[in-house]
């Protein structure tokens, strides 16, 4: 089993590469909001999914991504 520590380092290196320049501010939706993220300008998204050590959403509705 992977430490903690090791997994986020692997998903901020991750992140790191795949995110063309450093958020200002994120926003952490939940359930009924998904359709705000939609309307932001210059979002940048990465499923939660392709991101090391990250768990995938399962909740209906929900589409897992940061």
């Amino acid at each position: 089993m992977e430490d903690i520590n090791e997994r986020i380092q692997q998903a901020t290196k991750y992140l790191k590469e795949k995110v063309a320049q450093k958020p200002d501010f994120a926003l952490i939706l939940g359930s009924g909001l998904g359709e705000l993220a939609e309307k932001a300008e210059n979002a940048q998204v990465v499923s939660y999914k392709d991101i090391p050590g990250f768990p995938v959403s399962t909740a209906p509705g929900h589409k897992g991504n940061l």
